[in-house]
């Protein structure tokens, strides 16, 4: 077997001797030739498939052996609440390495044979384990599965080696959607269809948001300034929902008019400032030379605009008054501001994009504008000047640093 020792040998046999059958399984296929191979595909149903695999047991296979990954459970967990808030599921074809396979042709019918797995033969999945393990757990509480189908593709096993380059072709070549293509191609999440309503109706957003790429750097051949996965975390950041609970709250049709009636306006409001104003309207060529057209950018003004939603709830306002706005026309945005450092760039001048960033910049935005900052932001201004006092020491230290190596060399 490939180059094993004896003892890896016994141990890989006994690995196989654990994924034979209980019974021979016998289906109607279509073969087709694939490199230098046949292939053949069947429908099972899942019952036939839960029957017929078994995951494999990644304990028993010598030091060094892969047949398949470490099975992910949260995946397999993922994969069956599809199923079952899914009444369209749809799954791509699960790929089968088998020990031997019999095969009858029908010389009238094509490419229409039958294929016989005789129940000694090991087989398992080299791509599908999750869906297995879902499909396998689904039963147990839900036999009205047991018709539903799944596409799967025998492979007749030629040696661990050449099997385990099955699994590596497969997941080597694979490219995900990103996060950005994945919401503009999903219907199902709420979320999902909000975030592309948003854009959609968002006179300011509409025209500026790319739906292919997950971010925009200067070096893309694009003058969208930002992309849909940052504009779906800009409207959690803004309602203050989670993932979970956006599901709930932009399910309702008043929630989400009031929500795109406010980005309106709030966008609209923004343009008091020159350089929101040229970003808004020229894409990212406008943003050139800002902090504007960055991911670090859209998710601070998110929380300011949050902060805003909270001032004017504590004050009773009845309807928004939206002077604050007014405030930040003459805040200037340009990466040449020193007043970003320590707030969204760090002492190379490079963004910084977490947490305390956006935090740091809603605060001095909420300075400018007189709105009140959260119990949580308080002290977000002595972490900014703790920074900045961080980053000239570290400055000192490198030019100090300069300075030696200048002497040594001289």
């Amino acid at each position: 077997m490939d180059n094993l020792s004896l003892d890896e040998t016994k141990a890989l046999a006994s690995c196989y001797s654990t994924m034979r059958g209980t019974s021979n399984l016998s289906v109607f296929a279509l073969s087709g030739d694939e490199g230098d191979r046949t292939t053949y595909t069947s429908k099972l149903t899942f019952s036939d498939l839960a029957e017929n695999f078994n995951i494999v047991p990644q304990d028993e296979l010598p030091a060094g052996v892969m047949l398949q990954r470490e099975l992910a459970k949260s995946r397999s967990r993922a994969i069956a609440n599809y199923i079952l808030s899914s009444e369209d599921f749809i799954f791509p074809e699960v790929i089968a390495i088998v020990e031997t396979l019999s095969v009858s042709e029908f010389k009238q019918m094509g490419n229409v044979v039958q294929i016989q797995l005789d129940k000694t033969a090991f087989r398992y999945l080299v791509d599908g384990q999750g869906r297995l393990l879902a499909i396998k757990t689904l039963l147990e509480k839900h036999p009205e599965l047991v018709s539903k189908t799944i596409d799967v593709k025998f492979v007749e096993s030629r040696g661990i080696e050449a099997d385990a380059q099955i699994f590596s072709d497969i997941n080597g070549s694979q490219l995900a959607p990103n996060s950005s293509q994945h919401i503009a191609m999903d219907s199902r999440k709420v979320l999902s269809r909000f975030t592309k309503e948003a854009v959609r109706l968002t006179p300011s957003l509409c025209n500026i948001v790319d739906f292919t790429k997950s971010s925009v750097t200067t070096s893309s051949k694009t003058d969208n300034v930002w992309t849909l996965n940052q504009i779906s975390k800009f409207l959690l950041i803004l309602t203050g929902a989670s993932a979970k609970k956006a599901e709930t709250l932009f399910s309702d049709e008043a929630e989400r008019t009031h929500w795109i009636g406010f980005l309106k306006l709030f966008f609209d409001k923004a343009t008091c400032n020159p350089y929101i104003r040229e970003t808004l309207v020229k894409g990212r060529s406008g943003a050139k030379g800002s902090i504007i057209g960055t991911a670090t950018f859209l998710k601070s003004f998110a929380l300011f605009g949050r902060i805003a939603v909270l001032n004017s709830m504590m004050e009773g306002q009845g309807k928004m008054d939206w002077s604050f706005m007014d405030k930040i026309a003459d805040v200037d945005f340009s990466v040449e501001n020193p007043e970003w450092i320590g707030r969204c760039l760090n002492g190379r001048g490079k963004f910084e994009d977490k947490t305390f960033n956006h935090g740091a910049v809603a605060s001095y935005l909420c300075a400018v504008s007189g709105l009140h900052v959260p119990e949580e932001l308080e002290a977000v201004e002595e972490e900014v000047l703790m920074m900045r006092a961080k980053i000239k020491r570290q400055l000192r230290e490198s030019e100090g640093d300069k300075q030696a190596s200048l002497k040594l060399a001289s």
